[in-house]
């Protein structure tokens, strides 16, 4: 993290420069703007307003100003006024840099997972839809799948697959598909190494069709949470209210 210090050299700007010393921060003195590679703990000091402030804030910098307050086009993190006991700003600055270190919220489990699922979907060779999923069991990730042609067989992107070659339309052809689902190989992915998904969470980037919705009641699974729907549902949810199945929808927020 860098701390740009800007302002007047006041007694208060250097207790703050000597406190974050005393945390760990190096400091410099400097006109080039700097990156975040050159140090995770630095402090930048300069008199005047930074014009290039944009770019030092990208650089992953902390804004402070010290002194009278100015009419400024830049937007600083905090502005310290010299008329605040050292005390204060110390705090101030000590609970912005807290802040910062401590970086954005972490996911929830839900989001967690399912992005693991997301990634998993880019190893699908299927060049009609990727598919990814994930089997967990208390927190803990029992499988991962996604869609594309059997083991041992020539990969779906490579013509493996009739119907995804001929570019079928939706609900056409399926007698032709050669590809297993995402959901299907996680839970047979599990199988082949013995591993049980019986009261597990199966999390998918996208809803199950009716086939996988028979493999995931028969496996044991409790739990089905989907990103984006199928658009031929009824049937699978019907199914799976009446086997006892939960499933819920959870919609990743892009990054």
């Amino acid at each position: 993290m860098i701390v740009g210090l800007f302002g007047e050299d006041s007694h208060l700007t250097l207790a703050l420069q000597s406190d974050l010393k005393e945390k760990g921060f190096d400091s410099c003195r400097s006109d080039q703007p700097l990156t975040q590679e050159q140090s995770q703990h630095l402090v930048f000091r300069k008199r005047q307003a930074p014009s290039d402030w944009k770019s030092l804030r990208e650089a992953g910098m902390l804004l402070v100003w010290v002194g009278e307050p100015v009419e400024s086009a830049v937007s600083f993190d905090l502005v310290l006024a010299p008329a605040q006991s050292e005390g204060e700003a110390l705090e101030k600055l000590s609970r912005l840099v807290r802040r910062k270190l401590a970086g954005p919220p972490r996911p929830s489990w839900d989001e967690y997972f399912m992005r693991i699922a997301q990634v998993a979907s880019m190893r699908s060779n299927c060049i009609k839809r990727k598919v990814g999923a994930v089997v967990v069991k208390d927190r803990r990730i029992v499988s991962t799948g996604y869609n594309g042609t059997p083991r041992g067989t020539r990969n779906c992107n490579e013509g493996g697959c009739p119907r995804c070659s001929g570019l079928a339309d939706s609900g056409t052809r399926l007698d032709e598909c050669l590809c297993s689902h995402a959901e299907e190989n996680a839970i047979t992915q599990a199988a082949y190494h013995g591993t049980s998904v019986k009261d597990g969470c199966l999390y998918s980037t996208f809803s199950p069709c009716l086939m996988c919705a028979k493999m995931i009641i028969n496996s044991g699974i409790a739990e089905v949470v989907f990103n984006v729907g199928y658009p031929l549902n009824d049937s699978t949810f019907r199914l799976f209210e009446e086997a006892g199945i939960t499933i819920r929808e959870y919609r990743l927020k892009h990054p």
